[in-house]
């Protein structure tokens, strides 16, 4: 069972909706049912007493026909081709949203400077226009503008 992913059901449980937490805890159950039936079965398959079944068995060459049968079986297993696209996926994944967390406590200190600053702004009701438009050249030019193509 080595790499085996142990999900932290507690942790997930927090960051969902409260609408879905009983679906989820559902989904848990049979997670924690279908792991404990895998668990619970032996890591190799308990060997065949053939001598047994020769001594019971009123044919001993059925018997020999069933054990030259039963050894040439092969079970296949399938080539796990998904683990590294999954992998390559979740390594992308991983950094994308490290780039993403990177970019978003930049916006947040952008954010919190400009919060702090319009904190430190005197309050509109005791500021002139002068005043408000002295740290704003963009918005002074835009109204000088205005007010000269609305002259006479």
């Amino acid at each position: 069972m080595a790499g085996r992913k142990v999900f932290d059901f507690i942790k997930l449980t927090n960051q969902l909706p409260a609408a879905v937490r009983a679906d989820f805890g559902a989904l848990r159950s049979r997670y924690e049912t279908a792991s404990a039936s895998v668990t619970a079965l032996p890591s190799t398959l308990e060997p065949i007493d053939w001598n047994y079944y020769s001594s019971r068995v009123g044919d001993p060459a059925l018997v020999e026909d069933f054990k030259a049968k039963y050894g040439a079986v092969v079970v296949p297993r399938p080539a796990d081709t998904a683990s590294a696209g999954i992998a390559e996926m979740e390594s992308t994944f991983k950094k994308d949203m490290a780039d993403y967390v990177a970019s978003a406590e930049e916006r947040i200190a952008q954010f919190e400077a400009t919060l702090a600053a319009l904190a430190a702004e005197k309050p509109l009701k005791d500021m002139t226009v002068s005043e408000y438009l002295a740290d704003k050249p963009d918005l002074c030019a835009k109204i000088e503008a205005d007010i000269e193509s609305r002259k006479l």
